[in-house]
């Protein structure tokens, strides 16, 4: 029981500085939290798209980093994460253009997307 108490608490801590915690093992870095928050604000929540609202989803838009994360060494996630690489997307249009328009802007990708829907 206290290691879930020590966990929780830590998980709150690393959050409130918008860092994933020890707990997090995403494997997308410590800024990612921070990241993803300011992607999904920059984009309204919305799928970039089609156009699809949180409301619409159910649930908040994934967020998808254009150039993949495999792409990168374990210690360039701060180029990973960075917003010109990542863009929010509704799981439909997600799944449709994974692994596409890599070393693009977000502009220039969703441009691409949106002409061949």
């Amino acid at each position: 029981m206290g290691n879930i108490i020590v966990e929780i608490l830590v998980r709150g801590l690393y959050n409130l500085f918008g860092l994933d915690s020890p707990y997090s093992a995403t494997g997308y870095g410590p800024n990612w939290t921070k990241q993803r928050r300011k992607c999904l604000e920059r984009d309204d929540y919305q799928c970039r798209i089609c156009g699809k609202t949180e409301t619409e989803i159910g649930r908040r838009p994934a967020v998808h980093h254009i150039t993949p994360r495999r792409e990168f060494a374990a210690s360039e996630w701060h180029q990973m994460n960075a917003l010109s690489n990542l863009v929010a997307l509704c799981p439909s249009c997600h799944g449709t253009v994974e692994g596409k328009y890599q070393d693009t802007s977000p502009e220039e990708f969703v441009a691409k997307s949106r002409q061949n829907f």
